[in-house]
């Protein structure tokens, strides 16, 4: 936030309970709710990715693909 606002942004993960995944696992597998993957992105294109979905033009999810150290 700005320096010279007042607001407070208060941030935070929440722990990944194995039911909760079950759970979406299960409404993926039975078609009740389905993902949709926009665009894919290397790590290396991360400013065009941001860039991207700033832009509000992408219409589901962009993904970052991250290399592992075999697949260089």
């Amino acid at each position: 936030m700005s320096m010279t606002n007042s607001k407070k942004v208060i941030t935070g993960l929440a722990p990944e309970q194995t039911e909760d995944l079950i759970f979406r696992k299960e409404l993926i597998e039975a078609e009740t709710i389905k993902m949709v993957i926009d665009r894919r992105y290397l790590l290396e294109q991360i400013a065009e990715a941001h860039s991207y979905v700033g832009s509000g033009q992408n219409a589901g999810n962009v993904v970052i693909t991250v290399a592992r150290d075999n697949e260089i």
